[in-house]
């Protein structure tokens, strides 16, 4: 099993993830979850001779969107650095982009997507342009839109 799936799975948090889990199902916040704790064993993890990836992978897939932007937060008071500039560095390329996708916020992460697919040069990814503007709500098309500076369609 790939790192990329087992680390999909974990971020079910439900159950046996054999077959992959059922995608209506919500991610569900880590219970005994304490962000401090959390951000020293991160920090702990970084500093690592060869990073401690699998710390970082478990504790990140193992809380919410929320519990994650949390810990970002304490991480950055606590080391006046950006969690995911720190992470950059240190991770292998497949695994930083998946860590920094679970590190934006669901808005941020579509805006990025949104901008990415429309910097191809003369080539749009319309899959993308679709997939977003289609499946998005419209609070959330506007908090993307306000993302982008307000720019109208």
């Amino acid at each position: 099993m790939s790192t990329v799936h087992r680390i999909l799975c974990k971020c079910s948090l439900e159950g046996d993830h054999y077959p992959p889990p059922n995608v209506d199902r919500p991610v569900k916040a880590y219970t005994s979850w304490d962000a401090e704790r959390d951000t020293m064993n991160i920090e702990m993890a970084i500093k690592t001779k060869g990073v401690d990836e699998v710390t970082i992978v478990n504790i990140l897939t193992n809380c919410s969107n929320e519990q994650r932007q949390n810990i970002t937060f304490a991480y950055q008071r606590r080391t006046k650095k950006e969690l995911a500039s720190a992470l950059k560095s240190d991770l292998s390329s497949h695994l930083e982009k998946l860590i920094w996708g679970l590190l934006k916020t669901p808005t941020q992460y579509e805006d990025s997507k949104l901008k990415a697919s429309s910097m191809k040069g003369l080539v749009t990814d319309e899959d993308s342009l679709i997939e977003i503007t289609c499946s998005g709500t419209n609070q959330g098309l506007q908090e993307i839109n306000s993302l982008q500076g307000n720019v109208q369609a």
